[in-house]
């Protein structure tokens, strides 16, 4: 089976590699460009489907020897932080700060516990999660310990660490862009909000994330009493800030529930109105204070599309209608863009896919890389064109720079 060579395109291009498409409209074609210089052509590359076991294991193996990384570690995100300047490129072990242009590395950070890091809203830190692993005995579960966030300060390259957030092990957790709050839900199905600074929480919800019963089925397909059984996963719940870090939302993805949202300011839930209250279902991402993006469920998918709606939040009122690849949204450092990972037709069931694409809610138009660290940034984007390579590219112009992170 022949496979595609690596590569992304700016806007305008057209490669067997990689692709600049329109978003079409059930029914209609997506439409490519002219052709451009804009390909990044690079040799094939194996798929990371290591067990985070052995990911683990050859971690400890690599820091126990006082090495580095692989030189050709596939990065795991890339970020702007929001005034252009600076650029994180995360891999399972460290994240490297870069200058935009130059495009050179400026510090590392070792991260091999670390959550997806962020810059703060004035680009001056970058903050994560910082947590290992331990296990709960009921029931026997692999999760997070403890956590921590860290906080970098960019110009003098230190760091401070918060107080442990005590209290069950978290599932799943978000941390707001400022790294001041903390919210997770853990394997009972609690929501909890922490306050970093003294890890203290200051919001629970108690069976936030319930289990879906089982019924039985009669032999002429009526449904009887329940069976006993339950589906889920208590512990999974989909949790995104506002960019501003002013509200969050969270939804449980591993069950029945309803959707919440908080006010960090007020310090209050705030009343979900609207299409805003059905979300529980699929999935949502603030793409700026106070507009969040809406997409129709999965399984509304037509031709690899579904219909989102740009609302006002918390108002809910409708701003936009609009045609998105189907998948998993995330956000860009600009605004006009929303991520999408997995992307491709039927991608979001496949749990080894790794292309990823940046939409522009505008246009319909997407920039697509075949692995997953991608962002946007007014006219620029930055991809991985090779296993821990970073390349800056300028749209409709193509490749700017190149830089292998782990060179020394």
């Amino acid at each position: 089976m022949r496979r595609r060579a690596h590569g992304l395109c700016a806007t305008g291009c057209e490669h067997r590699g990689c692709s600049v498409k329109r978003t079409a409209s059930p029914g209609r074609q997506s439409r490519t460009g002219r052709p451009s210089a804009a390909t990044v052509k690079g040799g094939d590359r194996k798929r990371c489907t290591a067990q985070p076991r052995l990911a683990l294991l050859a971690l400890v193996c690599v820091l126990a020897a006082g090495g580095t990384p692989a030189p050709n570690s596939p990065l795991r995100q890339l970020r702007f932080s929001p005034n252009g300047r600076y650029i994180l490129a995360q891999d399972s072990s460290e994240i490297a700060v870069l200058t935009a242009q130059p495009l050179a590395v400026v510090f590392r950070i070792p991260a091999g516990e670390a959550s997806d890091a962020q810059f703060t809203p004035d680009s001056l830190q970058i903050v994560f999660v910082n947590s290992g692993t331990r296990t709960d005995p009921e029931p026997v579960l692999h999760v997070r310990s403890w956590p921590r966030v860290e906080h970098w300060t960019i110009a003098d390259q230190t760091h401070a660490e918060s107080p442990e957030m005590r209290g069950s092990a978290c599932r799943a957790q978000e941390l707001s862009p400022d790294g001041g709050t903390l919210a997770c839900t853990d394997a009972q199905g609690t929501l909890r909000i922490l306050d970093t600074a003294s890890g203290e929480t200051v919001f629970q919800e108690s069976q936030f994330v319930r289990l879906i019963p089982l019924y039985s089925h009669l032999p002429d397909g009526a449904v009887d009493l329940p069976s006993g059984n339950f589906l889920g996963d208590l512990g999974q719940s989909s949790i995104d800030f506002s960019p501003d870090g002013r509200f969050l939302i969270a939804r449980p993805s591993g069950g029945h529930g309803k959707p919440l949202a908080w006010d960090l300011n007020q310090k209050s839930t705030v009343d979900l109105k609207g299409k805003v209250r059905e979300i529980a279902g699929g999935s949502c991402v603030f793409l700026a204070p106070h507009r969040l993006l809406v997409p129709a469920p999965l399984y509304q998918a037509s031709h690899g599309v579904v219909t989102a709606k740009l609302t006002a939040f918390p108002s809910s009122e409708t701003l936009a209608k609009l045609k998105l690849p189907a998948g998993h949204l995330f956000r860009a450092a600009d605004p006009a863009f929303v991520l999408i990972r997995p992307f491709g037709r039927g991608a979001w069931w496949n749990p080894n896919a790794t292309r990823v694409a940046a939409a522009d809610v505008r246009t319909g138009q997407v920039i697509i890389s075949d692995t997953p660290a991608l962002d946007v940034l007014g006219r620029y984007y930055v991809a991985e064109p090779s296993a821990g390579m970073v390349g800056l590219y300028e749209r409709g112009k193509g490749l700017r720079a190149t830089l292998a992170v782990h060179e020394r």
